[in-house]
């Protein structure tokens, strides 16, 4: 009897019938074990499928077998992006300098190996390459990636210069106003901005990159220009309070629900890739050593963005039954994908908590981090929580004479004290309370809280 073939397997790949291409490949790898296309397919299909572990498995066997160079090179760029997705970057940047070894004409491989490089922040590797192999120069994506590295270097002109060779599209522009406000020029950006669109949207969208790149304040030009063209548009209100360093009460709904609705495809990869955050991880194994092992419980997971701590509860505790919400309707799209809820909810905060009731487990990691004073979270969590319930959270960490601040990244950092003070008030008890790296951003070091109370 013959075997379904390989063809067969790569459709059912492509229709999402993971666990029935699997088989196809496992029939034909247990005829022949060295087979290079079943092998290879498996490792594709089980990474499609979000298996990055056992897809890094199969794509490493694949690339120690002997096919044709093209083939043995493909498997090797397949695991470097199978690595990446993993935050392997190290390894990822050495199988992908194997594939380019095997086909060196191959640009796609080469352009793995920038987005590698670009992770890692290898700003000289990055240009080295690029005058290693000047074909590159004909790729956009290339081009654009070198114009970052020379930024990075501080060679404003060789960026600038770079970035007039390419498309004006939003991400070109975005970068263009960066160099140009670095080099005290923010008004060439708003008379070019002025020019070209006079879209208040498209002047935001350009200072908070300026923003997020770790320059707030070269931004400030751009933002005071774009709240005289959008004078109603909160977030560039909250971002000018932010730069100022005048704390406000929260961060309006409308800007967090914008920020998180932008950049939610993107948001996991950035987090655990670029800026190794792992909250979620660490904060479940102090519940985990915190809570019995034996006994189910209810939770909630409040501002729970594309589910990454859904993830961990139901990986790491005893969850019977888990709820969310969040601002980001795409982001709550994202965590349904993921199939760790039981129900999700769009809402604030402060309305969601009074729709919940005897709730044992209550977590928040990085969202109150757009909240100043907690004393709204605290005073609402009572009614929500069990008796005995734990409510668990991160937040940026204060360590000034006030107790809040609002940093001119947008986002508020909470102190000891502040805790301290609101967990005595509303009769709390601290099982956890310490200082720890919560993630990365432009190359510094965020501090953070992990934050455990346990109610009365």
């Amino acid at each position: 009897m013959s075997l379904p073939s390989l063809n067969e397997a790569l459709a059912l790949m492509n229709q999402g019938a993971f666990t029935a291409a699997c088989a196809i490949c496992r029939q034909h790898l247990a005829q022949r074990p060295d087979d290079f296309n079943a092998r290879h397919l498996l490792g594709l299909i089980q990474f499609k499928n979000g298996n990055q572990l056992a897809a890094t498995k199969e794509l490493t066997k694949a690339s120690r077998l002997n096919p044709a160079p093209a083939f043995k090179a493909q498997a090797f760029n397949n695991l470097a992006l199978v690595l990446q997705a993993r935050g392997k970057q190290e390894q990822a940047v050495n199988a992908c300098r194997t594939a380019i070894q095997l086909q060196p004409r191959e640009q796609a491989f080469h352009l793995n190996l920038l987005g590698a490089l670009e992770q890692l922040e290898r700003w000289p590797e990055i240009c080295d390459h690029m005058y290693a192999h000047p074909v590159l120069a004909r790729q956009i994506e290339a081009r654009l990636c070198h114009a970052v590295a020379e930024r990075h270097l501080q060679h404003y002109q060789a960026a600038l210069d770079l970035l007039t060779t390419l498309p004006d599209t939003l991400e070109v522009e975005s970068e263009r106003a960066l160099n140009l406000c670095l080099t005290e020029n923010a008004q060439t950006v708003i008379e070019r901005w002025t020019s070209k669109d006079s879209d208040p949207q498209t002047l935001i969208r350009m200072a908070d990159y300026i923003a997020e790149e770790g320059f707030a304040v070269a931004a400030t030009p751009i933002y005071q220009a774009a709240a005289l063209a959008a004078p109603d548009n909160s977030g560039v209100r909250h971002m000018l309070d932010a730069i100022r360093g005048d704390c406000t009460a929260a961060a309006p709904a409308d800007y967090v629900r914008t920020l998180y609705d932008t950049h939610a495809d993107q948001f996991e990869s950035r987090l655990q890739q670029q800026l190794g955050y792992n909250a979620p991880v660490e904060l479940c194994r102090q519940l985990a050593r915190i809570m019995p092992a034996n006994r189910p419980v209810s939770a909630a997971d409040l501002g729970c963005g594309t589910g990454l701590c859904g993830r961990e509860l139901r990986s790491q505790l005893p969850i019977r039954h888990l709820q969310g919400c969040d601002l980001s309707p795409r982001m709550l799209q994202l965590a349904a994908d993921k199939h760790v809820y039981d129900a999700l909810s769009c809402s604030p905060l402060l309305d969601y908590l009074p729709t919940l009731t005897a709730t044992q487990l209550i977590t928040a990691t990085d969202v109150l981090i757009y909240t100043g004073d907690l004393q709204p979270i605290l005073a609402a969590l009572p009614g929500a929580l069990a008796p005995q319930g734990l409510f668990a959270f991160t937040v940026e960490q204060h360590e000034g004479p006030d107790e809040i601040s609002l940093h001119a990244s947008g986002r508020y950092r909470h102190s000891l004290q502040h805790i301290e003070r609101l967990a005595a008030q509303y009769d709390f008890t601290i099982k956890l309370l310490n200082p720890f790296p919560l993630r990365f951003e432009n190359g510094v070091s965020i501090k953070g809280l992990m934050v455990i109370l346990q109610k009365a």
